[in-house]
């Protein structure tokens, strides 16, 4: 009998060819991604993982979607108990702050005990890093919204050293904010800082209202821990957020090898950093204006 024509394909090896394209494909399409969000999809990125962090969460998630922390610190601080008002007898509490460099584009920080996060907040230092956060009512874009847009705050801690400042102001929306404390205002680290006017002597109201229609929100910071250190802002000492100290050791300025092209870079943004505050104190200056006139009714 004659022998039946063996068929043109093979179903093994189809099957593995199918396999291995598979394979393949999924291979190049991590290495896609993971390439996309360490470059042009980075700011993305950084902006999603974001989006997952609140109040309560472990430090260990955190550094499930961070890595580990560039700068740990600890501190402590003292929580209010509702049935001890007393201050002196308030719980002694042990905080890490935890600090992670988000590339180019700014800070997170985290104040947490061993088993959760009590306050967290970010850092912008870039102009194409500004995320949108809804504090209370007002659509908060980092970097960019000033100060003034924000109402009345219910404390706010001005302050300026030789060459160090910030200026924070504190908000509670009670229920329908979660029971949250948020803390906006300006970090010396952030995107283009503008340093409050008049400390020494006290900053009067068309001082205070100049200021707020000029600077820029740089940094927020959301809790719900009732920390006495928190409640006079005591608890971020002379940095609103990421500490200058810390962070400008990792400055290529204060690097041990030289880079060539990195002096470059600072040399220039040292020049529009001083552009940039020329500028601001004109505005401030030209604000303060403003609010004398309509204070005195002219």
């Amino acid at each position: 009998m004659p022998v039946a024509d063996q068929p043109w394909y093979s179903t093994t090896l189809n099957v593995w060819t199918l396999a291995a394209t598979i394979v393949a494909t999924l291979t190049l399409m991590k290495t896609a991604a993971a390439g996309w969000r360490s470059t042009l999809g980075r700011r993305r990125h950084v902006i999603s993982r974001v989006r997952k962090v609140a109040p309560w969460v472990s430090p260990d998630y955190m550094q499930e979607l961070f890595g580990e922390p560039t700068w740990v610190s600890p501190c402590t601080v003292h929580r209010y108990q509702p049935e001890n008002p007393v201050p002196d007898k308030d719980l002694e509490v042990e905080l890490t702050k935890r600090t992670w460099k988000l590339g180019r584009f700014g800070y997170l920080v985290t104040w947490s005990t061993e088993s959760t996060v009590e306050i967290y907040g970010i850092t912008t230092t870039s102009r194409w890093f500004r995320p949108r956060l809804l504090v209370g009512n007002t659509l908060v874009k980092l970097g960019k919204t000033r100060i003034g847009a924000m109402p009345e705050p219910d404390d706010f801690w001005p302050w300026i050293g030789a060459r160090r400042f910030t200026y924070i102001e504190s908000f509670y929306f009670g229920n329908p904010g979660g029971y949250r404390t948020w803390y906006v205002g300006v970090n010396d680290i952030g995107y283009e800082p503008m340093p409050p006017i008049n400390v020494e002597k006290g900053m009067t109201d068309a001082e205070h209202k100049a200021f707020r229609s000029v600077a820029r929100i740089n940094t927020v910071l959301v809790g719900t821990a009732f920390f006495r250190e928190a409640g006079d802002a005591s608890l971020f000492g002379n940095s609103f957020g990421p500490d200058q100290d810390q962070t400008r050791l990792l400055d290529p300025r204060m690097q041990l090898v030289h880079s060539r092209i990195a002096g470059w870079r600072d040399s220039f943004t040292i020049r529009r950093f001083d552009w940039y505050q020329n500028n601001r104190l004109r505005k401030y200056r030209k604000a303060l204006e403003r609010a004398r006139g309509s204070a005195s009714g002219v």
